[in-house]
């Protein structure tokens, strides 16, 4: 893979947002990147939003599964910027690229196959997929408390889980 195709991404051809020793976590792809795994998925077939959320989890081995919040956003504005038209299937939307859209990516091509190829290698790092998904449950576990505030049986529940989890890794 071009290292200079990341360029723009924090330095980081681990992926956007995650450089070493970040106490934060990052995304594996900003919106910028994923713009162009969307597009690339859209030149491949014409679909719905959840179906490259579905794509994209498949294509990592589900590491990064891209929220709803993520990917709608991005196709309003790739429709805003006439590089996606939309018509109407059902109570759903159908995404296809125009023919801008298929301009854009054929300039991008090598950036957007960078990006997918990052997502594929995903699926092959052990390591980097258990700190992935540790980095996961943290953030759940921390948005569930949040959502849960001042009920305390949704934090004993969590304990729970939690407890069980760390009897069954130290078991290994």
């Amino acid at each position: 893979m071009d290292e200079d195709l990341w360029d723009g991404c924090s330095g980081s051809s681990k992926g956007c947002g995650q450089g070493r020793g970040t106490r934060r976590r990052g995304r594996l792809l900003d919106q910028g990147m994923l713009r162009f795994v969307v597009l690339r998925e859209l030149d491949r077939q014409p679909c719905h939003g959840y179906e490259i959320i579905k794509r994209l989890t498949e294509q990592s081995g589900g590491v990064y599964s891209p929220s709803p919040g993520m990917i709608y956003p991005m196709l309003i504005m790739l429709e805003d910027l006439d590089l996606v038209a939309v018509t109407a299937a059902g109570n759903k939307r159908l995404y296809r690229l125009t023919e801008q859209g298929k301009a854009f990516l054929a300039t991008n091509r090598q950036l957007a196959e960078a990006v997918g190829q990052r997502l594929e290698a995903l699926r092959k790092d052990e390591w980097e997929n258990l700190r992935i998904r540790l980095q996961s449950l943290r953030d759940t576990v921390q948005e569930r408390l949040l959502e849960a505030q001042g009920r305390s049986q949704v934090a004993a529940q969590l304990e729970k889980i939690l407890e069980n989890a760390l009897e069954q890794i130290r078991a290994v």
